[in-house]
């Protein structure tokens, strides 16, 4: 992974997530599963906090990790705002080698943030990693892309993500599109700012690219029982719909470190 490139994006965050039709999914999904851990709670790749500050205003500790200092630092304002610094914990580390105070009840990877990791082997170093920070019964719960040539065919188009104003004053159009190696399952996003003047005209254009990968049902199978998880369910849809390959949206995997583990 590449910490310059989410320094780079944190500015838009907030704009990005707001506009991802998953974020508003997948927000309620992670809040329950925070609240009905019973133990300690982990977000890898906690991001600006969206998921885990609203989980720390219903009373949940939430242990943070993320690699981007910015993205941490977002956070931490976010979780000032709302009352509740003292139940966030914030770590700055890598998916594959972040250290707990304690061993986890619940580690939560949220918004396709596997895909960071662009190989296999970084995915399968992490979920190794993951399980060695669980308590015995603890759970690992993750969603993916999942990827069909429709999805494939609107990520390659360019799309106008969002029209706002920003911190400064300026208006801006974020617009987006993919650069995408189907053989290889990573893609290119790019996005790009352009900041205009009062008459429209386009005073300054930012391009922030991230690297993205994602994986197949199967795949992410072999990865969770080679890192010796135990898989409990695996969901099409965060409202709890089971997977089914004709009709499912996503790939959401609840996966158990067994007791004798």
């Amino acid at each position: 992974m590449s910490a310059l490139e989410y320094e780079r994006f944190a500015d838009i965050y907030r704009v990005w997530t707001a506009t991802a039709g998953s974020t508003h999914a997948n927000h309620p999904f992670y809040v329950e599963a925070y609240l009905a851990a019973g133990g300690p709670v982990v977000e890898l790749g906690v991001g600006d906090g969206r998921i885990a500050v609203d989980a720390a205003v219903r009373g949940c500790h939430v242990v943070g990790v993320d690699l981007s200092p910015a993205m941490l630092a977002l956070c931490r304002d976010r979780a000032a705002a709302a009352g509740v610094r003292d139940r966030l914990t914030l770590l700055q580390g890598d998916f594959r080698s972040f250290e707990l105070p304690e061993p986890a009840a619940l580690i939560a990877l949220p918004y396709h943030s596997l895909g960071h990791l662009t190989t296999l082997d970084a995915k399968r170093e992490a979920l190794r990693h993951i399980h060695t920070q669980l308590r015995p019964g603890g759970r690992f719960v993750f969603d993916d892309f999942l990827m069909t040539p429709d999805r494939l065919d609107h990520m390659r188009r360019v799309q106008l993500r969002a029209e706002y104003d920003t911190p400064e004053g300026q208006h801006a159009l974020l617009w987006v599109t993919s650069l995408i190696d189907e053989g290889a399952q990573t893609m290119r996003v790019v996005t790009w700012e352009d900041l205009l003047d009062e008459d429209g005209v386009m005073m300054r254009r930012r391009y922030r690219p991230l690297s993205l990968s994602w994986i197949t049902p199967a795949q992410a199978a072999a990865l969770l029982a080679d890192a010796g998880f135990t898989v409990e369910r695996c969901l099409g849809a965060f409202d709890g719909t089971p997977f089914v390959d004709d009709t499912a949206e996503e790939q959401i995997w609840i996966a158990r470190k067994d007791a004798a583990a």
